[in-house]
This record gives C-alpha cells, structure tokens and sequence, in this order.
C-alpha cells in the first residue's frame, strides 16, 4: 500500500471512551510484540511514554481534543474485500434461489458444493419440502422448447448455474430439478459421470 494512492487517512477523535480503548488496545499489541517496531528515537521515546502510563492516565490521554490517533483505511485492500463479499452474496442468493425452486440435493451439492446439513438447514429456513422420486417430465413439445430456450441461453452465459436461472425464469411452473432433467435426458451414461465430476461451468 502506498500512502499517496492506496491509503485514507481519518483523524481519531471526538469519543474519549473510543480513543482510550484503542490506546489500550496498541499497547497491549506492543507488549505482545515484545517492544516497539522499529522507529526514529522520538517515535520510540513517545511509544515508551505511552506505555508507561497507567490504566486512568490512558483513559484521560483518551479524552484530549486532539487523540493523536488516525484510522488508515487500505482502499487497495478494502475493494478486494467487497468484491469477495459481493461474490459471497452473489453465492448465497444463488443457493437461495435453487433452493426454493426445487432443485435437487445432488444438483445443489454438485453446483456449490454445499453439505447435505448446509441444503437441510436452507431447505427449513425457507419451508421447502421436495417429493420422492425421479421428477416427471413435461410434454414433448414443451422439452423441445426447453431445449431450444437452454441453446439460445448458452450463447451469452457459460456459468450453467446462472444459465439454469435463466431458464427457469422462461418456465417458472417447473422446479429446478424437472429443468435439469429435462437438459440431461439425452445424456450418455458417459456423459453423465463427467457433468458429476465437473464444475457445472460450460466453456462453450
């Protein structure tokens, strides 16, 4: 991180029982680091004042006007850690969504690779309840649309999951688990075991 391009500097200040608690909370991560970093002199002989205070002094150290301290945001870092929290909730609606929509335990363990406790903790969240057995499919004609809907969707999305969203927004009357059925039912036995194997990620 450089200071001048990565960095966001606020001054500290204004909430003494803030302050003081963060004083604290530095020196105990001196002592822990067994001394003070490496520092010109009158930086060293300020962090060794600060240290020697005692528990009251720190808390009035706390309640100056001005604390001396500042809260250095890493803009850099910071932007990576909301794209991997906005990819976590991308993630979790996704599941959501599957969920509610009937997919399948197999589908959802291999599409996110979520624990069989993970999809029954959901599936209770959201009050869903699946039937047994292997779902019936719709009407020739109807699959042959599916089909066709599921082609035209590939060309603009690779990730199958997303994809799946997609479709079942074309044919919201049928669960997840009857459209997936529906895109495999000419699948070899072959074919099959590798989608099983894969990472539902079409590269196509």
């Amino acid at each position: 991180m450089t200071p001048t391009e990565d960095a966001v500097v606020l001054p500290i200040a204004g909430d003494p029982l803030l302050v003081g608690a963060l004083l604290l909370r530095v020196m105990a991560q001196l002592d822990d680091a067994g001394g003070a970093p490496a520092a010109p002199a009158a930086q060293c002989a300020t962090i060794a004042g600060l240290r020697a205070l005692s528990p009251a002094e720190t808390w009035r150290l706390g309640g100056m006007r001005k604390s001396g301290l500042s809260l250095v945001i890493d803009t850099r870092q910071l932007a990576e850690n909301l794209r991997a929290l906005r990819h976590i909730n991308e993630e979790a609606a996704l599941v959501s969504y599957f969920v509610r929509h009937g997919a399948s335990r197999a589908m959802l363990h291999a599409m996110f690779h979520v624990s069989h406790e993970v999809i029954a903790r959901q599936r209770r969240r959201l009050g869903v309840r699946l039937g047994q057995g292997r779902p019936a499919l719709p009407d020739k004609s109807t699959r042959d649309a599916i089909h066709r809907c599921w082609a035209d969707l590939g060309r603009a999305e690779a990730d199958m999951r997303r994809r799946l969203v997609q479709l079942h927004h074309r044919f919201s009357t049928y669960a997840l688990v009857v459209l997936y059925a529906v895109i495999h039912e000419f699948d070899t036995p072959r074919q099959s075991n590798c989608r099983n194997r894969s990472h539902y990620i079409e590269q196509s």
